[in-house]
């Protein structure tokens, strides 16, 4: 019976062990910004994400930001200011630390507000 006992102990713990990590003890990252985004062309904005531990707790740690939707976006990975480059449409961006990455976040692409419009 102790077999046994250590052999379900040992699975348990083995199953825990295989939660996805970076290294840092970053296991999951979460996007705090607001849903749904619907970004403005031309109007800057910040996105936010956190880094969270096996606890769900949040953790320190550099978030870069990835989009492949470069046509569509300006993206800066360190800060994660986003800036629409088209009118109309959809784009994707992630979080990623390391190789973890967060679940893709959907930008909507607005026309630019009335008042940057230009009167010929």
């Amino acid at each position: 019976m102790r077999r046994w006992t250590g052999a379900v102990l040992l699975g348990v713990v083995s199953a825990c062990s295989a939660l996805p990590t970076d290294g840092d003890g970053v296991v999951a990252l979460e996007i705090r910004t607001q849903v749904p985004v619907r970004l403005e062309q031309g109007v800057p904005m910040m996105l936010q994400a956190r880094a969270l531990n096996q606890a769900g707790d949040s953790i320190p740690a550099v978030i870069r930001w990835r989009t492949s939707d470069t046509a569509s976006l300006f993206l800066d990975s360190l800060t994660g200011i986003v800036e629409g480059r088209l009118a109309s449409g959809s784009a994707q961006v992630q979080a990623a630390v390391g190789t973890l990455r967060s679940d893709p976040l959907t930008i909507t692409l607005l026309p630019p507000p009335p008042s940057s419009l230009r009167v010929p």
